[in-house]
């Protein structure tokens, strides 16, 4: 078995070769964000070298006033010379699989390329939608005070919760983002009544991750809700499904092209996880009590099965997710 400063020196290793991220940065997420104990590595036989690399970052997500368990994919990646054995995918099925055991409810991902949307799509992922606007600033920001910075930003996703589901990050997580900004001469600060997230780029210019507005402006009056930014897998599906149905989120109109049978009373069709096989089977949501039954069904019985990506288009709430990912 690995110690965690050798699987530390080999996840280093390949994030530096495929991300090309500074030491400063890498040293920084090393000590702040990564754990053995979620990472996910195939090496060399003598396990000199790093050949594919998965880890996941545990997150908080709320909607309204529920919150649940979610899990981001970070730092996919595989040494050049490997790709094309299907190595990240057998680590994004492993990660997958810990996730639904530590009781993530959903996965998140952010695809650093247009590709990778297709790429993620062949693992049960949807993509979600709601870029935020933050064009390049115009004037010098005045400086938050950090504790004060803190508040606005947990009251800002507090409110934006009421509308979407929300990735909320931790103080610990937060700090991390603030220095990481700080890595590139960035930092927290006002502009008018607008308070910037920002660093500068590599001509100097500055340029914002995120812009909170003031908090009488509508919490949705920012977002582009039809410009992609990320990807959601449902993991934990029954549950998820359990919760759509009794806040009346299914849209079961979505499913009809799938369901094996449909009427006033219930809506009745076959899902396939090929990553997570103990959500394959048969569901029944009862519509107006509001309740959901599942019964485990081998593959080679399934009828026309959704697959996980296909199941989200059932729920369109949780396609308008608002991901603000650690360190995009």
């Amino acid at each position: 078995m690995r110690s965690k400063a050798e699987t530390q020196r080999l996840y280093e290793e390949i994030w530096r070769t495929t991300f090309g991220d500074s030491d400063d940065f890498i040293a920084l997420y090393s000590r702040t964000t990564f754990d053995p104990r979620r990472t996910h590595l195939l090496t060399t036989l003598d396990q000199s070298r790093a050949l594919s690399h998965v880890q996941y970052l545990p997150y908080q997500m709320r909607y309204r006033d529920q919150w649940w368990r979610a899990g981001y994919i970070s730092g996919a990646a595989t040494a050049s010379d490997q790709r094309g054995k299907g190595l990240v995918q057998h680590l994004m099925r492993a990660s997958h699989q810990q996730m639904w055991r530590d009781g993530c409810l959903c996965a998140f991902l952010i695809p650093a390329e247009e590709w990778l949307y297709h790429f993620y799509r062949k693992m049960g992922y949807a993509t979600l939608y709601g870029k935020r606007l933050t064009p390049t600033l115009e004037g010098e920001p005045t400086d938050r005070p950090s504790g004060e910075a803190w508040q606005q930003y947990r009251s800002w996703q507090a409110t934006l919760a009421e509308h979407y589901p929300t990735v909320a990050h931790s103080y610990h997580q937060w700090r991390t983002l603030l220095a990481s900004l700080a890595l590139e001469e960035g930092g927290v600060g006002t502009i008018g009544e607008t308070t910037y997230y920002y660093y500068r780029d590599a001509e100097g210019k500055r340029q914002s991750v995120l812009a909170i507005p003031p908090a009488e402006e509508p919490a949705d009056g920012a977002f582009d809700l039809s410009a992609p930014f990320g990807m959601l897998r449902p993991l934990r599906i029954a549950e998820l499904l359990t919760w759509a149905t009794e806040q009346g989120l299914l849209a079961g109109e979505q499913l009809l092209p799938a369901t094996l049978y449909h009427d006033e009373q219930r809506i009745v069709f076959d899902l396939l996880d090929e990553q997570i096989p103990t959500n394959s089977g048969r569901y029944c949501v009862l519509r107006q009590h509001r309740q959901l039954l599942f019964a485990p069904r081998p593959n080679d019985r399934l009828i026309n099965p959704l697959t996980p990506d296909q199941l989200l288009a059932a729920l369109p709430t949780l396609q308008h997710t608002l991901v603000y990912a650690m360190m995009e």
